[in-house]
């Protein structure tokens, strides 16, 4: 197993100790089910069910040997999973519109110490539509765009609470979603990803190179489909996708 990314602003996956019950355990005892009593059978109108017991593949050495590496590779893929910061908030939308904003053409090293010295002093949108912008702009002076960046923060966390999210208020967005966001806010993208809790996410299709990262992983994780940052879903992982992806995604980690 490669090593965890870890992070010194998000707790990651930690190892388990060897007596506890691991990943590869859970993995191990779903597929057993699903082949002992498969949710799905072949059916006909013409010819009778198979009646070949699938139990024998348990016992099967090819069979195992396949068995185990995709297990294998499936845990490593989870641990290669990136650590973003629009995941670590994604409770609260709002904060996770602050935070794009920050990381807006801003390495993470340097935007997401100031996000949560921004949250520490104004922790709600209330508090932060009253923020001096002056003081905004002193906090975000070695981030760039420091005076554009305090006034959209004001006027985003303004527009949350007098125009807050609605989920049957759908606005228009510069692509094919339409989102129930503020109308000039940022973050059209990872709000669906990260915030909605349905099937949102399978929707968009982002520009951010830390999020054409990380959507393929989610896709392989959760639906154990292949993604393109061009032509969306495609079809199901193999193991050399699934050893690929972990090595693009342990190649280049996020430092922050």
């Amino acid at each position: 197993m490669r090593k965890n990314l870890e992070s010194r602003y998000f707790s990651s996956t930690t190892r388990t100790p060897k007596r506890q019950r691991t990943t590869t355990d859970a993995f191990k005892e779903q597929e057993t089910e699903l082949i002992s009593s498969p949710s799905w059978r072949t059916k006909s109108m013409f010819f009778p069910a198979s009646a070949e017991d699938p139990q024998h593949l348990l016992v099967n050495p090819a069979f195992l040997c396949f068995y185990e590496d995709c297990v294998h590779a499936m845990c490593e893929l989870y641990q290669a999973k990136p650590i973003l910061i629009q995941e670590h908030v994604a409770e609260d939308p709002w904060k996770v519109l602050v935070a794009v904003t920050l990381l807006n053409k801003t390495a993470g090293k340097k935007s997401i110490p100031v996000f949560f010295d921004i949250m520490d002093q104004w922790p709600t949108p209330a508090a932060l539509a009253e923020a001096p912008t002056s003081l905004l702009h002193e906090m975000l002076k070695d981030l760039g765009l420091g005076e554009v960046r305090s006034a959209r923060l004001v006027a985003l966390s303004q527009t949350y609470i007098s125009d807050p999210p609605v989920a049957s208020h759908l606005r228009p967005s510069r692509g094919k979603v339409t989102l129930p966001l503020p109308s000039a806010a940022d973050g059209k993208v990872e709000v669906p990803i990260f915030c909605e809790g349905g099937d949102e996410w399978k929707t968009v299709r982002p520009r951010d190179k830390e999020l054409i990262k990380y959507l393929p992983w989610k896709w392989a994780v959760a639906d154990y489909r292949q993604w393109d940052p061009l032509y969306g879903p495609g079809g199901t992982i193999d193991l050399d996708y699934v050893h690929e992806l972990t090595h693009v995604l342990m190649r280049n980690p996020r430092s922050h």
